[in-house]
């Protein structure tokens, strides 16, 4: 019988479960230990990840607390209760960003690295860097006036530009007026001092210096760095269920035109400065017939947008970032792929096994060999450059049937992915665009051969995307295959997004396909596991994932631990499931690992009264993926595999630097020093 949940204490935040996990990446640039270069790439990594927080979760908690402000969540919490919480964790994360910064700057200038501001300059550097000012800059700083007089066209203030707001008086005792340059962005952020080795002054710097420069009859009170963040929404309005291509398009050139969400500036900038931009960027809302959810700035310390920090001219010291990572290359046979593929399935760890050597070399192999007659593929987030869709083009150009579904909707990817969209189908390349009312997060492929006059199929199905970079910084599993019972699973499903608008209910075979079968089949795993423990069977279940938000499956192992079932959890981000709580979930244990890597593996091990049971594939546990997406788990069998994946939960379990979920919803690191499970790994 399922358990009673009361939200307010058993459903955990999903928002500040996900800032929880911002803290814990904060936490590596904060370790000293932590190789410089790596701690200030830390920092854009966070930075970044908040920026992609305002630009979407923001935007929906914002219209939900004007919408229904007194509706109660999951998690206990009204809509205003729920922003008012958010809101006021982010600002402790960007505070604490902020001081790490600030510590981080002085550990770069004991490295060797001075980074001055004007005052600190000699008479000689100033005039180098005014004549550089004057030569690269200012040509390109048109002013716009930001201003409530009428006739004044509103300028437009691009998604994450940075921009000087100057503050002027046209004449001694006049009123302030406020003009806005948008920083160029073919210029770096930081110039190198003349006559200094390693050091650098912030392009700011130079500014606010000649800003009077700008405004030669006026007089200038001050020159102040803020930046916009604009929302991330990509709405199809134009879109009859026709041209998904040109609708896509299309939206994503209107994307830069979305209200702002976020106005940072620099805690010199005068509150009337501040005033005016948010009311300009009002005004532009209202123009465009949108709603404007951000009513005040937000105050920075120090630099503005410390992505920037990464270009600091570090010495070429080794210690400065982590060793190069080693990476094996398993299928240098001289038989080749397919034939490696064919002698029995192949389980391949990313980048330990290198994704250059394995999931891209079956594309290009695929592509170049002529007994391939065919190769299908879901493309979601692939890169740019990208050698995957570069082979498949090539192939399509060879005559090879080339079938490909690309998600157009893979968010902030969109561009990328129409343009590579229109490009297999210029080669010849069938190209479908998804499905009715759902995203294809699978990642899957399949290529067809001709072997002895009989057509064999290979299939490919990953954790991650086919995206070289991401093969590279990213933990991920691919499964090589070409078991009849497997291949032709894949071979119906993709038969289904060439011919029809819905995914199956299911595949013949044993692979779990959401959004209408994945579900209910882990629901009836985890009730399984609860009814062995009733009968003092074997039972127990070990899962890695990057986020766990659905509350219908936190019910199910809520259950499953009053049962007696041992559940261990391995959650990179977001989870709302309580661990260690007496009479609820004490038989439940959470860790998270954050190092260099980001973890993006997914594992389900299932022990099932000692016959284990063992499924990789796309799929978290959030409601997006389980009901509103086409993913994928696929049924790992053979021992050694079956080994190798115990090996690589248990080295996660035991990791000495991960972070534990306590019973009050806050995460421990067990210890900053001691064994890492991303140095360990199989």
């Amino acid at each position: 019988m399922s358990a009673t949940l009361h939200p307010a204490r058993d459903i955990l935040n999903a928002e500040l479960s996900l800032l929880a996990f911002q803290r814990r990446v904060l936490a590596l640039a904060e370790d000293s230990s932590t190789p410089l270069l790596e701690r200030l790439r830390f920092l854009g990594i966070v930075t970044s990840n908040i920026d992609e927080l305002y630009m979407v979760r923001m935007v929906e908690l914002r219209r939900a607390a004007i919408d229904e402000p007194d509706r109660v969540g999951e998690h206990g919490l009204t809509s205003v209760q729920r922003l008012v919480a958010v809101e006021h964790e982010i600002e402790s994360i960007l505070g604490a960003l902020a001081q790490c910064a600030t510590q981080c700057l002085r550990d770069v200038h004991a490295s060797g690295v001075q980074l001055l501001s004007w005052q600190r300059l000699e008479s000689d550097e100033r005039a180098a860097l005014t004549q550089r000012y004057l030569e690269d800059i200012q040509p390109d700083l048109l002013p716009h006036a930001i201003t409530v007089s009428p006739g004044h066209p509103l300028p437009h203030l691009p998604h994450l530009g940075l921009f000087i707001a100057v503050v002027f008086r046209a004449a001694d005792g006049a009123r302030t007026q406020l003009a806005e340059h948008e920083l160029p962005t073919n210029v770096p952020r930081f110039f190198a001092v003349p006559g200094r080795e390693r050091a650098v002054i912030p392009i700011e710097e130079v500014l606010r210096a000649n800003a009077f420069r700008l405004h030669p009859d006026a007089v200038v009170e001050g020159a102040h760095l803020f930046r916009v963040t604009r929302g991330g929404d990509l709405p199809l309005s134009d879109y009859d269920g026709g041209d998904m291509l040109g609708a896509v398009a299309l939206a994503t050139e209107r994307r830069p035109h979305n209200p702002a969400v976020r106005v940072e500036v620099e805690r010199t900038m005068p509150a009337r400065a501040g005033e005016l931009i948010v009311d300009s960027l009002r005004r532009e809302a209202i123009g465009r017939d949108m709603e404007l959810t951000v009513t005040t700035v937000q105050i920075v310390d120090g630099l503005l947008d410390l992505r920037c920090l990464q270009s600091l001219p570090l010495p070429p010291a080794g210690a400065a970032e982590y060793a190069p990572q080693l990476q094996r290359a398993p299928l240098d046979s001289p038989h080749g792929i397919f034939a490696a593929i064919r002698a029995g399935d192949l389980l391949m760890h990313h980048p330990f096994d290198s994704f250059d050597a394995t999931v891209v070399r079956f594309f290009q192999d695929a592509a170049s060999d002529p007994t391939v007659s065919a190769i299908s593929a879901t493309l979601y987030r692939v890169g740019d450059p990208s050698p995957i869709v570069d082979a498949l083009i090539a192939a399509a150009e060879a005559g090879k049937q080339i079938f490909v579904l690309v998600e157009l909707q893979a968010r902030f990817d969109e561009i990328v992915n129409v343009r590579w969209a229109r490009a297999i189908e210029r080669a010849g390349g069938r190209v479908v665009y998804g499905m009715s009312g759902l995203k294809v997060h699978a990642k899957v492929a399949l290529v067809t051969r001709l072997e002895q006059s009989v057509l064999v199929r290979y299939a490919h199905v990953g954790t991650g995307n086919y995206n070289p970079r991401s093969g590279r910084q990213y933990t991920d599993l691919s499964l090589f295959s070409a078991r009849e019972e497997l291949t032709a699973d894949i071979a119906s499903l993709f038969d289904a997004f060439d011919s029809a608008s819905v995914p199956p209910d299911a595949l013949a075979g044993s692979v779990l396909l959401a959004p209408n079968q994945l579900l209910r089949s882990l629901l009836k795993r985890i009730h399984r596991e609860a009814d062995h423990a009733r009968a003092g069977r074997v039972a127990g279940i070990t899962i890695k994932i990057n986020a766990l938000a659905d509350t219908e499956i936190v019910r199910a192992l809520y259950d499953a631990s009053q049962a007696g079932v041992r559940i261990a959890l391995i959650v990179r981000g977001i989870c709302t499931l309580r661990a260690g709580v007496v009479g609820l979930s004490e038989n439940i244990s959470v860790v998270s690992i954050v190092g260099r890597l980001l973890e993006h593996s997914r594992i389900y091990r299932f022990e099932n009264d000692g016959s284990r049971e063992y499924f990789i594939g796309s799929s978290d546990l959030r409601p997006r993926n389980l009901r509103r997406r086409v993913e994928l788990l696929v049924p790992i069998p053979g021992a050694a595999h079956r080994a190798r994946l115990d090996r690589i939960l248990q080295n996660y379990l035991d990791d000495r630097s991960a972070w534990e979920l306590t019973a009050s919803g806050s995460y421990v690191q067990r210890h900053r020093d001691g064994v890492r499970a991303q140095d360990l790994l199989d």
